[in-house]
């Protein structure tokens, strides 16, 4: 089967695409392994219109199940390689199987930032993680830390209070920039987190697991667990057999269309230069919609009707 269009990334910008490229009667398939992506693992969505509160997780299932209701083909790996020949693109993934299509759609989002401090990689998974969703409940009754200073930070600083008997949040700047201000409410109204502002980890240790975080200004804090939550940064994670325009940081650079530089090729959501680097679901699932729109006009154009 050749599909009319193959969407990279199966969070909220790959699966609008996916539901309105099936609308336009184009069939299209979905990779990736973890379906809904990243907004999954946040329970607390607060600012999807139509919600006053959603699961991260709940909203995620829906947009598969009226993706795969349509006839989107959902394929459960990650890509690793795309080539293009003759306008047609051709996606192997991890499991070496390959797909064909008319016209590819890359949305697999960002990868999540690493601290870079001592031993981060020693203790990553023996204390150190950085999904709070996923492994907050393994830290019940214990002490436990959180650095970052956006949304994500705040998040995780809120779903680990609800197991932790402690929680250190940590952040370099001297007050909360960048997250929503009902989190900063709520945080700094619980007796269970403990705010650090002007600090950032300098060294975790530990013998086999973690045990504590050195700071920058020389406190020491024991804890059992650490949650690294201190934003995102794009990565291609695929080799392509034509080559991309990115910006300085990695970004795709998309037109309004959110057309890519190369021919067929479409780009939505966090990866793109495009909604004014605005990283949320609302700017994800518009630009997912645009990209699924021009990618039916390009069929168009090139089918000869």
């Amino acid at each position: 089967m050749i599909y009319d269009i193959a969407v990279i990334g199966s969070g909220p910008a790959g699966l609008t695409a996916a539901i309105y490229a099936q609308r336009y009667n184009m069939k299209a398939v979905v990779f990736g392994n973890k379906p809904g992506g990243l907004m999954t693992e946040n329970p607390f969505i607060e600012n999807y219109p139509g919600f006053k509160l959603v699961d991260g997780a709940k909203l995620g299932e829906e947009m598969v199940d009226h993706a795969k209701g349509l006839g989107a083909e959902m394929v459960a790996e990650n890509v690793k390689e795309v080539k293009k020949k003759d306008g047609l693109f051709t996606l192997k993934t991890e499991w070496d199987t390959s797909y064909q299509a008319k016209t590819l759609l890359l949305a697999h989002g960002l990868k999540s930032r690493k601290l870079g401090a001592k031993n981060e990689e020693k203790f990553w998974g023996k204390g150190i993680s950085g999904c709070a969703t996923c492994d907050a409940a393994f830290f019940k009754d214990k002490v436990t830390g959180v650095v970052g200073g956006g949304d994500s930070a705040g998040v995780a600083a809120l779903i680990v209070r609800e197991f932790a008997k402690k929680v250190y949040l940590i952040y370099r700047r001297d007050k909360f920039f960048r997250m929503q201000p009902p989190y900063v409410d709520k945080i700094m109204k619980d007796k269970k987190i403990e705010v650090i502002f002007q600090e950032n980890v300098k060294e975790f240790y530990g013998k086999e697991k973690l045990e504590g975080v050195k700071l920058e200004g020389g406190r020491e804090l024991p804890l059992d667990g650490f949650f690294i939550e201190i934003g995102f940064e794009p990565e291609i994670p695929y080799t392509l057999s034509f080559k991309l325009e990115l910006d300085d940081k990695g970004f795709i650079k998309v037109k309004r269309d959110q057309s890519t530089s190369e021919l067929g090729v479409f780009a939505a959501g966090d990866i793109t230069t495009e909604s004014n680097m605005f990283h949320q679901i609302a700017t994800a699932i518009s630009e997912g919609a645009i990209a699924a729109d021009s990618a039916y006009i390009h069929t168009l154009k090139h089918s000869g009707k």
